[in-house]
């Protein structure tokens, strides 16, 4: 009876470890079609930036660094994607090898990190912007340079400062993915304040504040009966950078907070990787379907697109009347007859 139980237990193990792999398999499957998706709104909206000059200022900075990440995690994935999916004989040397996994283990958190403080430096100058009435980007044009190079720089030498003094590590597993995994609960909690605690409630702040400047200033012109355009305008800011922001978190946050306390190719790291790619997918489609410049752009090709159809019927009909006309004629003439 014991053999039995034991045998009946090792085949439902078995089982469920093929239902759970062929799952994962089928979430992985999932993030490549994503991925290839994510490629397509990128390149449109990037044919947009090139062909149109009016979405080409500095007040997009911000959203056009977000986006570059966006491209580079896009990049890395398709680069282990294919590295993964080629035979070994391609790996050249054990250097090489070296350089895919640290790349693929690092890479992924150390571009989500810019993402959220990159969004935090755009919620700050939409913040001056609104409170103050000034351009950030042209007033204080030195501070975002040092802001610019802070972003890129700091948590680099804070990862490599984790991998260096071994509070981290890189791990290699037998499928020839790796990821890094922490040495203790401490770092993790440290990592997780600042990727993710931090600069989301600094953002929350910022939001709150550009709400409550909002909000005073309403109350002061509906008692003058009297509400400017800049004052709809910063309020549609607000409005925007808000919706943004709760669907890129919504979609975001799982895959950085995983990362922190898991390791290895699970069924939670490959549900939010997915999440995060999707993410990445619609990142374009959200900021251009909020920001004016691009709605602009949007009709003007709109308008361009209904006024070569009308051009190209108006053609044809002009071409077919007179064909029309001629049978007519000629119909009249056998009549006659």
């Amino acid at each position: 009876m014991n053999v039995l139980f034991i045998h009946q237990t090792t085949n439902q193990t078995q089982m469920l470890s093929a239902i759970l792999n062929q799952f994962i398999i089928d979430l992985q499957q999932a993030s490549f079609y994503v991925c290839i998706i994510a490629v397509i709104t990128h390149s449109l909206f990037w044919l947009q930036v090139i062909c149109y000059s009016s979405v080409r200022q500095r007040s997009v900075q911000w959203l056009f660094a977000y986006l570059i990440t966006d491209i580079l995690l896009l990049f890395r994935y398709f680069f282990v994607y294919i590295v993964h999916t080629t035979s070994d004989e391609c790996i050249p040397n054990p250097a090489w090898a070296l350089f895919v996994c640290y790349f693929e283990a690092t890479v992924d958190n150390y571009l989500n990190t810019l993402e959220v403080y990159i969004l935090l430096a755009l919620n700050i100058c939409r913040y001056i912007q609104i409170v103050h009435n000034k351009n950030a980007y042209v007033a204080h044009f030195r501070i975002l340079i040092c802001a610019h190079l802070l972003i890129y720089f700091v948590p680099m030498i804070l990862y490599i400062l984790e991998l260096t003094t071994e509070w981290a590590q890189v791990n290699m597993y037998s499928d020839g993915t790796c990821d890094v995994s922490y040495n203790n609960i401490v770092i993790q909690i440290l990592n997780l304040i600042i990727v993710f605690a931090l600069p989301i409630a600094l953002n929350i702040v910022v939001i709150g504040c550009s709400i409550h400047h909002i909000h005073l200033t309403s109350r002061l012109n509906r008692a003058r009966l009297h509400v400017s355009a800049r004052e709809k305008y910063h309020r549609s800011l607000v409005i925007q950078f808000f919706i943004f922001y709760i669907v890129w978190l919504l979609l975001w946050s799982p895959n950085l907070i995983v990362y922190q306390f898991t390791s290895g190719t699970s069924k939670l790291t490959t549900i939010a990787s997915l999440l995060n790619f999707i993410e990445i997918a619609v990142d374009p489609i959200i900021i251009a379907a909020l920001d004016v410049r691009f709605q602009r752009v949007w009709s003007n090709i709109r308008k361009y697109i209904e006024r070569t159809y009308r051009t190209r019927i108006n053609r044809t009909l002009r071409q077919i009347k007179p064909e029309m006309n001629n049978v007519t004629l000629q119909a009249k003439h056998i009549d006659t007859k």
